[in-house]
């Protein structure tokens, strides 16, 4: 007799939800935030990638149809390995040189724009 051990994803809602559809996608990711802020020096910036992905997606979609949740999923997955591969090249190269993707018609010249924003001052006035 064995006691299974199951677990679940939990989905998240909204815009991070979309493009952090599986375990999969969240693993690259953390792998991705990893080689990131090794080689820039700089954390990654979550929201400007969920842009970027959700715009591929909505192009996508315009063209060919189809659920966006499926759509972002696969785009993001197709994003972050390809952002692996060129970051985990370049860390290797040890040079700072700008590291860009390109798929297809989409592409990122430099993968410095995707750094996180410093956050200001705040504008709160409970």
């Amino acid at each position: 007799m064995t006691i299974q051990t199951i677990t679940f994803h939990k989905r998240s809602t909204g815009m991070t939800g979309q493009v952090l559809a599986s375990p999969e996608v969240e693993n690259k990711l953390a792998k991705v935030e990893r080689l990131y802020a090794e080689y820039h020096g700089v954390k990654l910036g979550r929201y400007k990638l969920y842009r970027m992905v959700l715009e591929a997606t909505r192009e996508a979609k315009a063209e060919v149809g189809g659920y966006i949740q499926y759509t972002t999923q696969a785009i993001a997955g197709i994003i972050l390995e390809n952002m692996h591969r060129e970051l985990g090249k370049a860390v290797r190269r040890k040079n700072r040189d700008n590291v860009g993707i390109e798929i297809g018609s989409f592409k990122i010249d430099n993968l410095r724009s995707l750094a996180r924003n410093g956050r200001g001052k705040s504008k709160k006035t409970a």
